[in-house]
């Protein structure tokens, strides 16, 4: 029979929204390999079982929290680890980690070491993740070539609501132009939000005050450049700049910020799939020569780490010169800029620490750090062809809606120029006819000043719709959103300049054949 104590525990169930849900949903797989890498680790230094859930209790996650009420349950309520584990299983809501929560009770129950069950529930995670990421990545692929379908159908919607709206009655020009506009956004930021939730959940950057160079570059441009980039262009929409400047401007301004983030980016990529080796290596060594990992990384091979070379000859000099080890690895994980490093050289050092063998811990750590590696690269492969898609998209959708735009201002203007000039000739008839043609449905000059913000608005939406749609497949820091903001803003006001010249000097030609 419960006791008070564990209907207490269970009252205090956490009560989430949505947004949260979502969240806890993506994150839980990788939460749940970082957490059984790093108590499959720990276990190999013969520590006590409560000194395991005291330590993985204090890691960071979803997981993490019921390893702490576990232990909270085992020490504080007279409860073993099997039944406590029971217990806490029972109020966990996602059904990955009510398993393995259950998978551990019958584990502590039947009396299985504590080393065997973790590494074979770590074994078992690495592929069920990896299962779970391939799928997540199918999903992307088709949700990416969905995207691109829906955002060809909406354009091909509005294109046809401008040609309608301007040849036919269809009541009231306004009104009709904000629910098209209403209609067009909910589309293209519904197909966004897929995009964000097809997408595999992971975090590319670690949150730690020590950066990269590039990181803090980045952090440093964008306290500056950003509020820059709101209040320059807002300044330039007040005094009536052209259109395709105001974009120009933003494209320029979020350039530098973008650069730098997808140069930290790729320095992360190459980063992250060479810590499994300098891991690896660095515990054979430490495990094979007994000895502590400061002198086992004066044998290693600086050169067979690749990208992690240069600042591991830092770490190096930093312990030679007698700084807290602590200190310099903190740094050596806060420089690299990742978080993937972060996880996993902590689980590395605080497994060592305890007096675990190097050498198994060394494997252990690099097998689940090196999974993850490669599975973002088979990402890397779909949000490539994505990216490569979508610019070119982009520019030919917003290229549509500025040529209509302009073919139909000069046939109106070169109508009305028309009628004028024959007005003495078409004598009354011309006075019952509207500015423009009788069967065009244009009515004046605010017509079409209102369509033309109405087309730019429509290719801003576009613009940000695509961008995030971007980030989103891709996945990195939020300053790669600045990257491909810059590209994407450019090709805008590269349409927004060229077009109307283009069309300008076709229907020309036309009319001057015509003539």
């Amino acid at each position: 029979m419960e006791n008070a104590n564990t209907r207490k525990l269970k009252k205090k169930k956490i009560n989430f929204d949505i947004g949260s849900q979502i969240k806890e949903d993506q994150a839980m797989m990788l939460d749940l390999l970082n957490i059984l890498t790093y108590m499959s680790s720990i276990a190999t230094s013969n520590v006590s079982r409560d000194k395991i859930f005291e330590f993985a209790s204090q890691q960071e996650g979803i997981t993490a929290k019921s390893m702490k009420k576990i232990h909270l349950l085992a020490k504080n309520y007279g409860y073993d680890y099997a039944r406590a584990s029971r217990v806490v299983a029972e109020e966990a809501h996602h059904p990955d980690l009510k398993d393995f929560l259950i998978r551990l009770s019958n584990a502590l129950g039947l009396g299985e070491e504590e080393e065997k069950f973790f590494r074979g529930e770590t074994e078992r995670m690495v592929e069920v993740y990896t299962n779970k990421y391939l799928s997540d990545v199918e999903t992307l692929k088709k949700w990416t070539d969905g995207y691109a379908a829906l955002l060809v159908s909406v354009i091909l919607v509005i294109a046809v609501f401008l040609i309608s709206t301007m040849l036919f009655n269809m009541g009231d020009t306004f009104t009709m132009s904000i629910l098209a506009g209403a209609l067009f956004c909910f589309i293209a930021f519904f197909g966004v939000y897929v995009l964000y939730r097809a997408a595999p959940y992971e975090v590319t950057t670690h949150s730690l005050e020590i950066k990269s160079k590039e990181q803090e570059l980045a952090r440093k441009m964008s306290m500056i450049l950003l509020p820059t980039t709101g209040i320059t262009a807002l300044i330039l929409v007040v005094i009536g700049v052209e259109h395709w400047v105001i974009f120009l401007v933003v494209a320029a301004l979020l350039a530098p910020i973008g650069v730098v983030g997808i140069m930290d980016a790729k320095k992360i990529e190459r980063r992250d799939y060479d810590i499994s080796t300098f891991l690896k290596s660095l515990g054979s060594i430490a495990g094979t020569v007994g000895a502590t990992l400061a002198v086992a990384m004066e044998c290693l091979d600086k050169k067979s780490v690749a990208s992690l070379e240069e600042p591991v000859n830092r770490l190096q000099k930093r312990l030679i010169n007698g700084i807290n080890p602590k200190v310099c690895w903190r740094y050596f994980t806060g420089e690299t800029g990742s978080e993937l490093i972060n996880k996993f050289t902590n689980v590395f050092l605080d497994a060592v620490a305890l007096g675990g063998n190097p050498t198994k811990i060394g494997e252990i750590v690099a097998h689940s750090s090196l999974g993850i590696a490669i599975l973002r690269t088979k990402r890397k492969l779909v949000s490539t062809g994505f990216v490569n898609l979508v610019i070119p998209l982009h520019a030919v959708m917003s290229g549509i809606l500025m040529f209509i735009y302009r073919i139909m201002f000069s046939f109106n203007n070169s109508v009305a120029a028309m009628m004028e000039e024959h007005s003495a000739e078409m004598g009354g008839a011309a006075g019952s006819m509207p500015t423009g043609m009788g069967f065009f449905n244009i009515g004046g000059v605010s017509d079409l000043a209102f369509i033309a913000k109405y087309v730019t608005v429509i290719i801003l939406i576009i613009t940000i719709a695509n961008v995030f749609a971007t980030k989103f497949a891709v996945g990195g820091s939020n300053y790669t959103l600045c990257f491909y903001a810059s590209i994407l803003f450019f090709v805008s006001a590269i349409v927004l300049f060229t077009i109307p010249i283009f069309a300008d000097s076709i229907f020309g030609m036309q009319m001057g054949a015509g003539g």
